[in-house]
């Protein structure tokens, strides 16, 4: 961060009013970092909730901040304390705790944690360090610290933005926190750097220093926030997945199938058809009975990876509840839903008989309904039921494309064009 140079570069002349503000942030600084480490750790140990990635963040981010509170504070006493202290030692734990940040995103979206990058260039500071016309240059020391500080955090924002596939709101938060911070450090890098070589911005350095102080200030207490929030928001975000989420088949529930047929409307033309394939697993209850529901658990299974990989990408499969299922969609006509129920069945039989050894053949009965969006799902539901049911009567191992007025049956002896299909009785 290297804000000690403020006072270096600063004479009484141009900020000497402006010292007790300079130490104002950086004390600011250091107690938001001290409050977040705390917190974070306090996490690491007890909340119960975490996954893995978010415990690694967690430590990672706790042991982050608390180097930069320490590398700070040395930096505020600036003039007391030995500059081996309150340079080198101070700019070392900062060039650490920020490669540690940027670690700690990394590590919140399972990437490689990279952890020797942030000792080596740490150490690569204490190396040159050693170097007396090094040590002594104010605008030396500025050109390593500063564009070493802004890779690490421009890094954390490409990250964020590069892996965020589950479309968390604060990791764009935490984006736009290290963009502030990165001008923040290019301010400070132009104006004590480049400037005090050429001799540009003699008379705004000041306060171009002090602006960007507190761009860090305010870029580092919002990155603070948004390491705490992100696991918390992934979490919640698990949590109402799982709300939303059949366990034992992976499929959407009930609750989700109804949720997602009511966007239909808002997000479809209102001449939209809903297309409703409704399944049931033909005696079911024998299956349990003959091989033990641990048998059933497999089939149910069995049956919700076969539809995931099956159905077209715009379509919803879910879970009613016990062998019930069902297959949404408004860019489907009643005859390709005839053929997705037919590719499923097949797929059904075939991978059951796979999956037991061939020890459980079963049936696959299914009733195709299509209404008009505005009527909803529970009036698609009712005709598929009915459908599906009419399938069941006839023989099971069928698929019905049923109406409000009527039902055909399509088999391959009825439909010359489907003559592949032939029922399967269970």
């Amino acid at each position: 961060m290297s804000t000690y140079l403020v006072q270096q570069k600063c004479g009484p002349g141009v900020l000497g009013a402006l010292v007790l503000d300079v130490k104002t942030i950086l004390f600011s600084l250091v107690v938001a970092e001290l409050t977040a480490s705390a917190v974070l750790c306090f996490l690491f140990f007890f909340w119960k909730h975490r996954d893995r990635a978010g415990h690694l963040s967690f430590g990672l981010w706790s042991i982050a901040f608390l180097l930069g509170a320490v590398g700070t504070l040395l930096i505020s006493f600036r003039g007391v304390l030995p500059d081996d202290l309150t340079i080198i030692a101070a700019n070392f734990l900062i060039l650490v705790a920020t490669g540690l940040r940027r670690s700690g995103v990394a590590a919140f979206f399972c990437q490689p944690l990279r952890l020797w990058i942030a000792a080596g260039l740490a150490g690569v500071w204490l190396l040159l360090c050693s170097v007396p016309d090094f040590a002594t240059t104010l605008s030396s020391r500025v050109a390593y610290v500063q564009p070493v500080m802004m890779l690490y955090i421009a890094w954390s924002a490409i990250i964020c933005l590069r892996w965020n596939t589950e479309n968390l709101v604060t990791p764009k938060v935490y984006a736009f926190s290290a963009a502030l911070e990165t001008s923040a450090h290019f301010s400070l890098l132009t104006a004590l750097g480049f400037g005090a070589e050429t001799g540009l911005f003699e008379a705004i350095s000041g306060h171009v220093i002090l602006i960007a102080l507190l761009l860090i200030l305010v870029a580092m207490v919002l990155s603070m926030f948004t390491a705490l929030a992100m696991p918390i928001e992934r979490s919640l975000l698990q949590i109402k997945s799982a709300a939303y989420r059949d366990c034992l088949t992976g499929l959407p529930n009930r609750r989700a199938v109804f949720e997602r047929a009511a966007t239909f409307k808002s997000v479809s033309s209102a001449n939209n058809c809903l297309t409703v394939i409704r399944f049931d697993i033909d005696e079911f209850k024998r299956v349990n009975d003959k091989h033990g529901h641990a048998t059933g658990d497999l089939v149910l299974q069995v049956f919700g990876r076969v539809c995931e990989e099956t159905k077209p990408a715009d379509t919803v499969a879910g879970r009613l509840g016990g062998d019930e299922f069902v297959i949404l969609s408004t860019r489907m006509e009643p005859n390709q839903a005839r053929i997705l129920a037919e590719k499923i069945r097949a797929r059904f039989a075939a991978a059951c008989s796979e999956e037991t050894e061939g020890a459980v053949q079963v049936g696959l009965s299914a009733g195709v309904s299509s209404v008009p969006l505005g009527l909803g799902l529970d009036e698609a539901l009712e005709i598929a039921d009915r459908a599906m049911y009419e399938a069941k009567a006839c023989g099971r191992g069928k698929t019905i494309v049923g109406s409000a007025e009527k039902a055909r049956v399509f088999s391959g002896v009825e439909d010359a064009q489907f003559a592949f299909y032939k029922p399967h009785p269970a």
